[in-house]
């Protein structure tokens, strides 16, 4: 709450979020009820499982889905200021008409992507239909879905939330559903070692921590003030980025800190530092822009393999050369573009293609890789394993 209070007082000039659907829903006043009602429901769900469900998975389920989709709402707001414009002016002196007016005015229509309201009421209908109690009682499971319903509508009803914030909502919903309600029961040993101390509390850990703050923090600063305006410090939150890439890997293997969570830290955060800095650079070079969904493409990739690999072998794979070779040219071509005093364009074009190729070249190595750890050959008995992965002992 307190860091949504202070991106709410920040001036920074917010993205207008908008669809054509949102011309073509009226406005209706009514729906502040349902509106309302949802502080009521998200707080009562949360005492329920707290205090009246005797299920502790459960309440983990349901608090870590609150959690994590207000963290992830928190860092939308901060990397990509948002806003809408769609609000009517209000006439008539009804209680439901003086209700919406003092929303409105406790209530900015910024920072409203995803939409809150509807991804808390939606993980509250999802948490309490799972519930075998609330189950058993059919009306109570209708009243509670029609509730939930309800105050979805309400917030494209009372213009309050664009068709765009509710969608990207129930999209952030299903993938938290899938985290906390199938993968993580499905694999609960595996994830009871990775969130163990001696796999969290680390130094390098600690390290691939910051650096995926600094990616954060870098992407919101670029994003609030521009590149023009700050050049010198986006460069110094590139270099300390880097620098905690360079010490985090030697520090793990000097004091023998390797650890699986590690493994998945490091590469996540290079992975969330590149992408701010090729979003940067598509802000400002065409080339950039096919560069940028490349990225998402190969990346998309890693993590559906990376999982698969995760959950069906025993393979300690991590991040290789390649990907590190990658990493390295996008921050040294970035930095050069930041810092360069008049780069011509055609000369960014070729340190912008050059990253390109880098990544190309470490996307098909990883399929190799991929390949090979999961075992999905046409000739696996002849064929010979990649020398680099047999010194690591990646295979299972």
């Amino acid at each position: 709450m307190l860091a949504f209070m202070l991106m709410e007082n920040s001036d920074a000039k917010p993205h207008l979020i908008h669809s054509l659907v949102d011309d073509k829903i009226p406005f209706c006043e009514y729906f502040i009820i349902p509106y309302v009602i949802w502080y009521f429901f998200l707080i009562g769900t949360v005492l329920y499982f707290t205090f009246f469900c005797g299920s502790k998975k459960e309440y983990y389920q349901v608090l870590g889905t609150l959690g994590l989709g207000m963290t992830v709402f928190l860092i939308v707001s901060y990397v990509y200021p948002n806003g809408q414009n769609l609000r009517p002016e209000l006439s008539g002196d009804s209680v439901f008409i003086q209700a919406v007016q003092f929303l409105y005015k406790i209530d900015t229509p910024t920072n409203i992507f995803p939409s809150m309201h509807v991804f808390n009421a939606t993980a509250s209908c999802v948490a309490l239909l799972q519930n075998e109690r609330c189950r058993k009682h059919k009306i109570c499971s209708a009243g509670i879905l029609a509730l939930t319903v309800s105050i979805v509508l309400s917030t494209m009803f009372l213009k309050q939330h664009s068709v765009a914030d509710v969608l990207t909502a129930l999209i952030l919903n299903i993938l938290c559903y899938q985290l906390f309600y199938k993968l993580i029961p499905g694999s609960q040993e595996k994830v009871a070692q990775l969130l163990s101390r001696k796999e969290l509390l680390t130094v390098p850990n600690l390290l691939s921590v910051l650096r995926l703050m600094l990616a954060l923090l870098f992407l919101g600063i670029f994003e609030r003030h521009g590149l023009e305006t700050q050049k010198m410090l986006l460069s110094v939150i590139l270099i300390a980025a880097a620098a905690t890439d360079f010490l985090d890997g030697r520090i793990a293997r000097m004091f023998h800190q390797i650890s699986m969570m590690g493994k998945i830290l490091d590469p996540l955060a290079d992975k969330v530092m590149q992408g701010a800095v090729l979003i940067c650079l598509s802000a400002h070079y065409s080339l950039a822009k096919p560069v940028l969904i490349l990225f998402f493409l190969k990346e998309s990739y890693m993590l559906v393999r990376g999982w698969k690999v995760f959950m069906m072998t025993n393979a300690q794979w991590g991040a290789q050369w390649h990907g590190k070779l990658n990493t390295a040219v996008c921050y040294a071509v970035a930095l050069i573009l930041f810092a360069g005093p008049g780069i011509p364009r055609s000369t960014a074009n070729v340190l912008i293609g050059a990253s390109a190729v880098c990544m190309t070249m470490s996307l098909l190595m990883y399929i190799d890789e991929f390949r090979v750890l999961l075992g999905r050959t046409k000739h696996p008995v002849r064929r010979k394993v990649p020398e680099r992965i047999q010194r690591e002992n990646l295979l299972p």
